[in-house]
């Protein structure tokens, strides 16, 4: 990765068939549509939720109710939003690194994921995108700290 924006995966690029098959997984997540990312090159698959379900913090989503972007290929690299705790271990294990955005201190929660090379590792980015999508949907409360559910109070 380099750290200007955009920030694109530079080596390592996953086959087209394991973002095609990630993009196709993500999709079959309820509630959770797809559209061209107004924060992403052309050609990438925004991941959102319709209003009635984008209940999660406001630092959940990239923008409006996008919580995370698939950039194609050849690139492939994933941006998506995760609570610190998962943000951290993202980055301990090397499967990412922080957004230069977050770097700067703006949208703190944004990661960018390395492109799955193959279906091991397309399961393990498909279950990172799913916990992206939870957080945006105000379920990841417990493991949040500073985030907080727009429902905790009910």
């Amino acid at each position: 990765m380099h750290r200007t924006l955009p920030h694109l995966q530079l080596d390592q690029f996953p086959p087209a068939a394991e973002m095609e098959e990630l993009i196709e997984r993500s999709l079959e997540f309820p509630r959770v549509g797809s559209r061209q990312s107004r924060m992403a090159s052309p050609g990438s698959h925004a991941l959102y939720l319709s209003d009635e379900f984008a209940i999660g913090p406001p630092e959940a989503f990239i923008d409006e109710n996008e919580f995370c972007h698939l950039h194609p290929v050849p690139e492939g690299g994933i941006h998506l939003t995760l609570p610190r705790v998962l943000r951290d271990e993202v980055v301990r294990l090397a499967w990412g690194e922080r957004h230069p955005i977050a770097e700067a201190g703006l949208l703190t929660t944004l990661v960018t994921l390395y492109a799955p090379r193959n279906r091991q590792e397309t399961d393990t980015v498909l279950g990172l995108i799913w916990q992206s999508c939870q957080f945006a949907q105000g379920k990841l409360r417990a493991l949040c700290g500073e985030e907080r559910s727009l429902r905790e109070s009910e």
